[in-house]
């Protein structure tokens, strides 16, 4: 009788050796809870034929941490690259990505490539708990060379921290020297391919690490009201250190001159649009007063304290919301009867991470042929109906979900409809 093990055969991906990296130039920056990565590389056609496809390798185990990835030409008008997540190499443990090139690179030309990758929930606390009044320690752990499919003449590598309390760091094999707050590591020459040496760093952080665990954000249109009214639901917690003792409220009032340099979150900005009014703010008990909204030239801003000061590991949710001139975000078409809504899938993104976002837009009752288009991979799009108190069929609704949002996924989602109520 069979032991009832099944055999799963692994699959190994060819990638043809038809460049060679001249050379590279990374820059890894790890001064926020984001860790961005920005890739130079200057690469040359080795094959005997036209190449219309450069290909770039993420290990599995990293790969889960992969946010973003963006490509462009590195030439004096910096323009944007196509890239595709290909096929899992699951023999390697590697993920492909491809960068589509607009024209074929011909036999011995070069093209100078930009890659760049927004990496979330790579920096660790270490140790994992301090006490209350005290200063943070992040490590961070990477490569120290790209990790590519193609052998490379010259590469160097620079690691950027927020200051130049830099406690210990590894690889580099001596090639490699601090300065201030970077590391940098190189140059270095005739580097095969897919080669790994462990980067590692542990370096002074003060300042929470803020994820937004689940954001929820409404939006509603009102063509009567020529109105966008905007509420949105976060849960967030810091993935800082967490306090290795309970919390006391006497030492919290005692050292107020130097909470800056621990990693606590006690106050959060929000930018909302020029003109935004009827701002709102509440948590689980009730309104907060302890905010500040005021509309400044070309933006509204609103400052919250919450009720506590959130430590490492501890969590808070609130919602908040504005309303804003219609006009701003919506245009009619007279030539097709369209009408066209611009709204950013998130805002406020930046040095957040967003494990889990969901975005609810409310259209005017009675529209028709809805579309949606977004210049990023959502992981979901839901066309249903939203009712209220006087709605007789029901308002358009389009729900968006999508995974581990950043900065780099703040960009407009355009929305079509006819026939606006």
């Amino acid at each position: 009788m069979s032991s009832g093990t099944t055999q799963v055969s692994k699959t190994s991906i060819p990638i043809p050796n038809d460049f060679k990296n001249v050379k590279v130039l990374r820059v890894l920056d790890a001064r926020t809870n984001v860790v961005q990565e920005d890739i130079g590389i200057r690469a040359k056609n080795i094959a005997d034929h036209p190449i219309s496809e450069y290909y770039y390798t993420v290990p599995a185990a990293i790969d889960d941490h992969v946010a973003s990835v963006s490509a462009f030409l590195r030439q004096d008008a910096k323009s944007s690259l196509t890239v595709e997540k290909a096929s899992f190499d699951s023999e390697r443990e590697v993920q492909l990505y491809k960068v589509i090139f607009d024209q074929p690179l011909h036999p011995d030309d070069d093209i100078r490539l930009g890659i760049h990758i927004s990496y979330t929930h790579v920096l660790k606390p270490l140790p994992t708990k301090i006490p209350q009044v005290a200063r943070q320690l992040l490590v961070y752990s990477g490569n120290v060379f790209l990790y590519s499919p193609y052998p490379t003449d010259e590469m160097k590598t620079t690691l950027q921290v927020p200051t130049a309390q830099i406690i210990s760091f590894t690889g580099g094999d001596g090639i490699v020297q601090q300065k201030g707050n970077k590391l940098v590591y190189g140059p270095f020459n005739n580097i095969e391919s897919n080669a790994f040496q462990e980067l590692k760093c542990h370096f002074e952080s003060t300042g929470p690490l803020i994820t937004v665990t689940d954001l929820e954000r409404d939006l509603q249109v009102s063509h009567w009201g020529n109105n966008l009214a905007v509420e949105e639901h976060y849960t967030v917690r810091n993935d800082g250190a967490e306090l290795d003792d309970n919390f006391n409220r006497v030492r919290y009032m005692m050292s107020s001159q130097v909470h800056s340099a621990t990693n606590m979150l006690k106050e959060l900005s929000f930018e909302f649009p020029a003109g935004a009014s009827n701002a709102y703010f509440r948590d689980e008990i009730g309104n907060v007063s302890t905010s500040h909204f005021r509309n400044e030239r070309g933006r509204s801003v609103l400052e919250i304290k919450p009720r506590y000061p959130i430590f490492g590991g501890w969590n808070y949710n609130w919602y908040h919301g504005y309303n804003v001139d219609l006009r701003s975000f919506l245009r009619y078409q007279k030539s097709s009867g369209e009408y066209i809504l611009n709204v950013n899938l998130v805002d406020n993104a930046k040095n957040m991470i967003v494990d889990h976002a969901r975005v609810r837009i409310v259209l005017p009752e009675g529209v028709t042929d809805v579309q949606v288009h977004a210049p990023m991979d959502l992981d979901s799009i839901e066309h249903t109906k939203h009712f209220t108190n006087f709605d007789s069929t029901g308002r358009y609704q389009i729900n968006l979900d999508k995974k581990n949002v950043v900065y780099a996924h703040q960009k407009p989602i355009q929305v079509s409809w006819g026939n606006g109520g």
